[in-house]
């Protein structure tokens, strides 16, 4: 990445468009860096197609090079050779453009001016001349890793552009180029390196705001320490350090004291160098002699134990043995951090990484393989932190959704205090942040003090200043409230009772009816009362499922079931005969059971042969044939059948009374299985021997349900409009009114509801949401009364069509999800009282961790 090393041009085009603020540099002065550039592009490509046209020794050389980068220049058509000349000298330009720029930023410096020459090139050798000084910085300045690149690019003639570059430096003696005022570096380095290749070593720019408001939220004290475990480019540190020193009462002179408070660790070389510069030019009145940034992998790095160590310094990198390390590592009072977005099944030599999680003071096995990387940076960085030191994280929100993402809050809960968690709605970052979280906690190794902690879920809608989120976060609230204004919302909760809520999302964005329902004692989860589990999953959908027709024609009529194969299939609550005969799936257990109890097979022979040999004995043909020809697809091979005893036998595949859908979308439903049908595992079966089956269907059918699954299930893409994606385990979770607590009448008022739903639903031949919008008002109104709840139909189905018409909107849960009740509230400034779950729940499942 050397070659990159520097490129201020993107940080002036992004300047230009109101990402970043660097005041020395004017909208006339960007339209200049710009322009310049395009004029000089083109003109190098041209340079360097004759240069290696006409110099054989650089031509070897620039293949040789392009060879080092993974390019084979020689085997290339014209074309894709063009586009490498083209992408090198766009480089080339880069290079030359902010060398020069930067090289005037210290020759303006104070500190830098009686080492750093005048730039000043002769209008006949502005190439050497430019080469000579660089050169000339290098050794009596440093920054050798903006200066020190492949000579290639040096060897570009520049004849074409010589006359402009020469003007560029001469205008840019009229400008102050020493005011910087924020991560310059790091937003050199958004630019520099290419956003795909960003995204294959999982890092994201933070936006300065961000790490502005993390530092101001964990960085208390002018004599914090500070650690940022992934630290980029550096933005953090930046923040830290402006931060420390707003805090100290003569911040002159400090810019080493400074830099001794901050520490970081990087993985990659080219951001780490970068860290150090960012770091030393923060005061270019100062000297900067060193700055603590390890070249390492994080999870090499143990705390308090050090044998040596590579370290990025603004004149490159340099090794370190351990006597001479003298930094802390471990302690800190603050960690700080964007960690790395790399999904699990891309996280390389995963159990180096999850081997620090079995410590005696991380003690956390138990956290599931499935978790992202930032997982275990939380985990990690927990070990360098101080008690009651503040961690500050800005991290996927994946965690406060996904199943894996349970097993971080339980951590979190039992190693911290949670300050805050903080979303931010669309408008106010752009999408890079829309699914993300600010994560603030405070080390606590003290029980009550974690449980009796109120913890603060904090929604920012619209813009608002750092000191505005800062005041809300330092505030003290009392616990089960909701405030909403227009700008924020914020809920609260004493953190003992987060033990029961495994879907923190919930609290950005549901509405109080929801945690009104949560805190009822008659409500329990599905899984509480009904076993839940996935449909079938042949293995070889191709040999054992198919239209019912076909497997007709086959002969095979007498060994299928009806099978409810998608979402698709279903319009209405009831799944009815007539509907069930488009698919089919092969179902023989029980033939097979048989074959096995009258089987007279040889003595040692498998159960599989001696089920054929049956079959053929006993005038199975066409089912014989057709297992025959799955073997010719060597479907009997795949690693999901080839364990079986026979590999053609689904098992026992009882067809439950009612199926959840795991993709939902305009309308939520439990299919009642009248078909008698099994289903694929795009259904969730829901058996519920001990509870009247169709009493609890038409519980599950209430917007009750559908309200929590809006809230919790994932947002998956779909055709024009984003659908519902529950997972089994979401399924299991489901609040469900437990029908043991239901007297007799208030059952016969549901059952009726139910009933009248389904007749509806019958008389229409596409029914839609509105068309039956009575009779499932009707069902609500039965459930709600037996709650207390009658007057809260209303709310309930416009918090439901408000999250539906969001995922029409394809806005996920990122637009506003108000009711009557939030408005009224939010105009008079008043909280909304919040029922603490875990006050009226009598005993903890497994389902609620």
């Amino acid at each position: 990445m050397r070659e990159f090393a520097d490129t201020l041009l993107d940080e002036v085009a992004r300047l230009r468009v109101g990402d970043a603020k660097w005041d020395a540099l004017d909208a006339a002065f960007i339209d200049r860096m710009n322009s310049l550039h395009e004029y000089v592009s083109p003109r190098l490509q041209e340079s360097l197609t004759e240069h290696l046209e006409d110099d054989k020794d650089f031509s070897d050389s620039f293949t040789a090079w392009t060879a080092t980068q993974g390019i084979e220049y020689k085997d290339m058509d014209t074309s894709d050779q063009q586009e490498v000349r083209r992408e090198f000298a766009e480089q080339a330009a880069y290079l030359l453009i902010n060398k020069i720029l930067f090289y005037k930023i210290l020759e303006n410096a104070p500190t830098y001016e009686d080492d750093v020459d005048p730039l000043a090139v002769s209008p006949l050798r502005v190439q050497e001349d430019l080469e000579d000084y660089f050169q000339q910085l290098v050794e009596t300045v440093d920054f050798e890793a903006i200066y020190d690149h492949d000579p290639i690019y040096s060897e570009i003639p520049l004849d074409p552009v010589d006359e402009k570059i020469r003007e560029f430096i001469i205008e840019l003696d009229e400008r102050d180029l020493t005011q910087f005022d924020s991560d310059v570096i790091g937003q050199i380095y958004e630019g520099v390196i290419p956003p795909e290749r960003r995204r294959e070593m999982g890092e994201y720019y933070t936006p300065p705001a961000i790490t502005d408001l993390i530092t101001r939220l964990t960085v208390t004290d002018a004599s914090d320490t500070v650690l940022d475990p992934a630290c980029g480019s550096g933005g953090f540190l930046v923040s830290a350090y402006h931060r420390i020193r707003d805090q100290l009462p003569q911040p002159a002179g400090s810019h080493d004291r400074i830099l001794s408070q901050l520490s970081g660790v990087e993985i990659n070389r080219f951001p780490a160098h970068l860290t150090a510069i960012n770091l030393a030019i923060q005061d270019l009145s100062s000297y900067t002699d060193e700055v603590d940034i390890e070249i390492n992998d994080f999870f090499n790095v143990a705390r308090n134990q050090r044998f040596g160590r590579v370290v990025a310094g603004t004149g490159g990198e340099e090794w370190e043995n351990g006597d001479e390390v003298t930094e802390q590592i471990g302690g800190f009072d603050a960690v700080v951090a964007n960690p790395p977005y790399i999904r699990q099944e891309n996280i390389d030599d995963k159990d180096h990484v999850r081997d620090h999680i079995d410590s005696l003071e991380i003690d956390a096995e138990y956290i599931s393989r499935r978790a992202d990387i930032y997982a275990y940076f939380l985990t990690h960085g927990t070990e360098f932190l101080a008690e009651e030191g503040d961690l500050g994280f800005i991290t996927s929100d994946r965690w406060m959704d996904s199943k894996y993402g349970e097993d971080i809050q339980e951590f979190i809960l039992e190693n911290y205090e949670i300050r805050a968690i903080i979303k931010f709605d669309r408008q106010v970052f752009d999408d890079a942040l829309v699914d993300s979280s600010v994560l603030v906690l405070r080390k606590q190794s003290e029980r009550d003090d974690r449980d009796s902690n109120v913890a603060k879920f904090i929604r920012v809608k619209e813009e608002m200043d750092i000191e505005e989120i800062t005041s809300i976060v330092e505030d003290d609230y009392e616990p089960n409230q909701m405030i909403s204004q227009d700008e924020y919302r914020v809920v609260t909760r004493k953190q003992s009772a987060l033990h029961h809520e495994p879907k923190w999302s919930v609290f950005f964005f549901a509405p109080p009816l929801y945690f009104e329902l949560k805190a009822k004692p008659e409500i329990v989860n599905l899984s509480d009362i009904a076993d839940v589990s996935y449909g079938i999953k042949t293995g070889a959908n191709p040999f054992f499922t198919g239209h019912t027709q076909d497997m007709v024609d086959l002969g095979l009529e007498s060994y299928i079931s009806p099978l409810l194969k998608a979402t698709g299939q279903v319009d209405k609550v009831v799944f009815t005969e007539k509907e069930s005969d488009e698919w089919a799936v092969l179902d023989v257990h029980d033939l097979v059971e048989s074959a096995l109890e009258e089987s007279e097979g040889d003595f040692g022979a498998s159960d599989e042969d001696q089920v054929k040999d049956w079959l053929a004995e006993n005038g199975h043909d066409a089912l014989l044939e057709y297992v025959h020809s799955g073997e010719l697809e060597e479907y009997h091979e795949r690693s999901s059948l080839s364990s079986k005893d026979v590999w053609f036998d689904l098992g026992d595949i009882t067809p439950p009374p009612m199926f959840h859908t795991q993709f939902t979308w305009r309308e939520h439903r439990v299919v009642w299985n009248e078909a008698e049908a099994m289903a694929t595992n795009q259904f969730h079966c829901i058996r519920s021997p001990d509870v009247d089956s169709k009493l609890l269907c038409a519980l599950l059918n209430t917007r009750l349900v559908w309200l929590t699954k809006e809230l919790t299930s994932r947002r998956t893409g779909g055709q024009g409009m984003t659908r519902l994606q529950t997972m089994v385990y979401e399924t299991k979770q489901l609040p469900v009114f437990d029908p043991e607590e239901l007297a007799a009448e208030s059952r016969g008022e549901i059952l009726d509801a139910f009933d009248a739903l389904l007749a509806k639903e019958k008389e229409l031949d596409d029914p839609q949401p509105g068309d039956k919008e009575k009779e499932r008002d009707q069902l609500d109104r039965a459930v709600l009364s037996v709650l207390d709840m009658e007057d809260s139909l209303g709310e309930l189905k416009e918090a439901v069509e408000n999250l539906v018409q969001s995922r029409e909107m394809a806005a996920g849960l990122h637009t506003s999800v108000l009711v009557e009740r939030m408005r009224q509230a939010s105009e008079r400034g008043e909280p909304i009282e919040l029922p603490g779950v875990a006050e009226a729940r009598e005993s903890t499942t497994l389902d609620d961790f």
